[in-house]
């Protein structure tokens, strides 16, 4: 049959395009999540932690306020 290795070729094609648009989904729901879970971690962010530079008194004292 002349037109079956055409209607293959077609039907594998637009797999392939499903199959990228899957693909492109995932990768963008997993940078969101990703996004997300940086903004959660205090490690990864620019915050500056305003008790990093204080000493054992200096903390002691400001848990004490809280």
């Amino acid at each position: 049959m002349p037109g079956t290795d055409k209607n293959n070729r077609q039907q594998n094609n637009n797999e392939d395009k499903r199959d990228s648009q899957n693909d492109a989904k995932s990768i963008t729901e997993a940078l969101k999540q990703a996004e997300k879970d940086i903004k959660k971690d205090p490690a990864l962010t620019n915050k500056r932690d305003p008790r990093a530079d204080l000493d054992e008194g200096e903390l002691a004292r400001l848990e004490g306020e809280e």
